[in-house]
């Protein structure tokens, strides 16, 4: 009896043994696989060999090893052994991509279209991929007018479990958006709607502004743009559909939009909660936002900017104003309340300065605003980085802050980018000074790193013309906030027919800034001017002036300079007012005062255009019954007053054709700057260009007109400008046009 239960015992502890190996899998095998990787197919098993059998985890390692993407299908086989199971999966390789082919394209480069496509050759065939890149090649020919457009993709299977793909294009014709239309838009004008769009309507400028274009995403992102100007109008229930486009006609889209517009809002009460710092009427007077002012998004953002940077002046650096707004439908208002969290005051406790390969520490701290153990101030810290930018020593500043060692302390990091301030300029060109002229000049704005600026100039004209300068400037002297420098010249002009003249002089200059837009500069100056070969066919001005004279002058100069880039300013402007005595009691033999007035401003306008207004207006008077020295006269004419003119030939002319030059003169300058290569900085400019020299008012008409255009580029190697201006109505010594121009090297 004893050992038939010891015998059954051992029998179902056998058994039980069995059953146990049977449940674990002893061998995981993959069939079918001839281009993929076996271990890539293995990665995406979570089942184990050794390890338990779940055929829970083997129809999970089914659905992995198919989410692969590399299959057109997997399946599984179980087979139990005296080891255990054996788990084999066997996958149907997806073909791969043999050649990928276009067809059909007439219209569009073929690299254009390669460009676009995700697919290729050696990749394996994912049919939603194929699709995904016929609505690229689509899209392509979307974007270049050609809305008729049809692409086919077709596979062919080929041997060896490859495929070939061709995309056939049917083209169509090439069209533009006819038309746009809005439905329901009774508070705002179509005009005014127009305008917030990206997508426009196809118009006679077309073919040089490129509009009247459909691109589906732009639109589509257009529905926004009319959706937030809605919202900054008031209508805070504003619904607009997506747009309906009407390919019936190819040649001319029709986009229809359908708007409901809502009740118009206006702002209700308006109120603070939080840490207010000081009283609410206070911040009452930050605000610019009042009750029953239409809503707007838009005022809301720049309100909580202006509260922001109120706090942030402080030293509250972290500081949240966060909008909370209520609709009250009944009123058609909307209730706003300010939530504020000024958070800690903080204090700046270390700034760091990188990127700075030529220029020195000092001469970016010194332009800082801002301390080490000073309150935080953003306002500090945005005029720190205008000056930075002014200066023209750097082509980029970026101002990032940090948390420092304690949550009141912050870092700042100054990071600069360094611009080539230095220059090996020639230039070519041809005026009624020089006539055909050759110049070089050295100049430095940043020498040796300290800011300094220095500058050797020659310039070589035929004639016997000539002009030698050389120019230093040190922007704080002694390390105080003075600008001292000093320039020593001589200027050599032989080329009219009945005079020629040469000065030798030089000038001491002091300035200051006077605040952060705001500068004054001064100057003494000492002229020797030598009138000379002056024929009997001259002007009895040019007859009296004949010989030698010396000027001894002071002079004071009032500039204001809010460009927001010291190369290619889009906004801001720069605005001098000069004003010059000379004679008297500080000697020399030539009397007389001058004033002249400069003014530029530049807007940005879209498409990247920049338009520049610029007006200067001279007077200059003699006193003590002296003649105005010719030197000192105003020769309007030339590249930097009136284009399509040689110099002066804008103002009085003698009987032989040479300007007199001008006791009053004037120049507007009206000229629009557009990118043409924007990779390389290259801009193009249009211009018109109006002014005068004259003696008297009798003498203010003609004005003198000049139109024309010209090129700019800040280059690697150094600045060139060329403009050439045409004279719409040449009268006698005029030119019809004048093309000058300058180029240069940097180093």
């Amino acid at each position: 009896m004893n050992r038939f239960v010891l015998a059954s015992l051992f029998l179902i502890l056998l058994a039980g043994m069995v059953q146990a190996q049977e449940e674990r899998i002893y061998k995981i095998t993959v069939l079918g696989n001839s281009k993929l990787d076996e271990g890539v197919i293995r990665e995406a098993i979570r089942s184990r060999e050794g390890g338990p059998f779940s055929a829970d985890q083997v129809r999970e390692d089914l659905r992995s090893i198919f989410a692969l993407g590399y299959f057109t299908d997997v399946q599984v086989d179980i087979k139990s052994d005296p080891q255990g199971k054996e788990v084999i999966f066997i996958v149907v390789e997806k073909p791969t991509i043999k050649e990928v082919v276009i067809t059909g394209n007439d219209k569009v480069k073929l690299d254009d279209i390669k460009e676009k496509l995700t697919l290729a050759p050696r990749s394996v065939l994912n049919l939603d991929k194929v699709k995904e890149n016929a609505e690229l090649i689509r899209k392509l020919y979307f974007s270049k007018g050609y809305y008729g457009v049809k692409v086919d993709p077709k596979i062919d299977t080929l041997e060896a479990n490859e495929a070939m793909v061709t995309f056939q294009i049917e083209e169509g014709p090439k069209g533009h958006v006819q038309k746009i239309l809005f439905k329901g838009n009774q508070g705002i004008k179509r005009s005014d709607l127009k305008k917030v769009m990206v997508t426009k309507e196809w118009n006679i400028l077309s073919f040089i502004t490129k509009v009247g274009v459909l691109d589906e995403d732009i639109l589509k992102n257009d529905v926004q743009l009319l959706t937030a100007y809605y919202m900054d109008h008031g209508y805070v229930e504003i619904q607009i559909s997506d747009p309906k486009v009407d390919f019936s006609d190819p040649k001319r889209i029709r986009i229809e939009i359908d708007i409901t517009e809502g009740s118009q809002f206006r702002f209700g009460d308006i109120d603070f909660t939080g840490d207010v710092l000081t009283t609410k009427e206070d911040l009452f007077r930050i605000i610019t936002i009042r009750r029953n002012d239409v809503f707007s998004n838009t005022a809301i953002r720049r309100n909580v900017g202006a509260l922001t940077e109120a706090f942030a002046n402080q030293g509250y650096a972290y500081v949240e104003a966060s909008p909370d707004t209520s609709i009250d439908r009944a009123n058609l208002l909307v209730n706003l309340t300010f939530n504020i969290d000024k958070k800690k005051q903080v204090t700046f406790e270390r700034i760091q300065i990188t990127g700075n390969t030529k220029s020195r520490d000092k001469i970016i701290r010194r332009e800082l605003q801002v301390a080490e153990g000073e309150l935080y101030a953003v306002t500090g810290l945005n005029e720190s980085q205008s000056r930075l930018k002014r200066t023209g020593y750097f082509k980029n500043v970026e101002f990032a802050t940090n948390r420092g060692s304690a949550d009141d302390k912050i870092d700042l990091d100054v990071k600069v980018e360094e611009a080539q301030t230095g220059a090996l300029t020639l230039g070519l060109g041809y005026s009624s000074e020089f006539q055909a002229m050759v110049s070089a000049s050295l100049s430095d704005r940043n020498l040796f790193g300290l800011g300094y600026s220095g500058l050797v100039k020659a310039t070589l004209g035929s004639a016997d013309s000539s002009e030698f300068r050389v120019s230093f400037t040190d922007p704080y002297f002694l390390e105080y906030p003075y600008a001292v420098g000093f320039d020593v010249y001589r200027e050599k002009i032989g080329t009219f027919d009945t005079y020629s003249y040469d000065v030798l002089g030089g000038d001491l200059r002091a300035g200051k800034e006077l605040g952060p837009h705001l500068r004054i500069d001064t100057m003494y100056k000492w002229e020797k001017v030598n009138i000379y070969d002056v024929s009997l066919g001259a002007s009895d001005f040019i007859k009296d002036q004949e010989g030698i004279s010396t000027t001894s002058a002071i002079s004071a100069t009032l500039m204001r300079d809010t460009r927001n880039d010291y190369f290619l300013p889009s906004r801001g402007g720069r605005h001098s007012l000069f004003g010059e005595i000379a004679g008297g009691i500080l000697g020399g033999t030539n009397d007389f005062v001058k004033g002249f007035l400069l003014t530029s401003w530049y807007y940005p306008l879209p498409l990247s255009l920049v338009y520049n207004l610029r007006g200067q207006f001279g007077a200059i008077e003699p006193y003590g019954g002296k003649e105005v020295p010719v030197n000192e006269e105003f020769f309007i004419g030339g590249i930097n007053t009136v284009r399509g003119f040689e110099y002066g030939m804008a103002g009085p002319v003698d009987r032989n054709g040479d300007p007199d030059g001008s006791q009053y003169g004037f120049a507007v300058t009206n000229e629009v700057i557009f990118p043409v290569y924007k990779e390389l900085g290259l801009m193009g400019a249009a211009f018109v260009d109006v002014g005068r020299g004259f003696n008297s008012l009798s003498d203010l008409t003609p004005i003198k007109v000049g139109v024309g255009f010209g090129i700019r580029w800040v280059s690697p190697f150094g600045p060139i400008r060329i403009d050439w201006g045409f004279n719409p109505n040449p009268q006698k010594f005029e030119k019809n046009n004048v093309l000058e121009f300058g180029m240069g090297s940097t180093f």
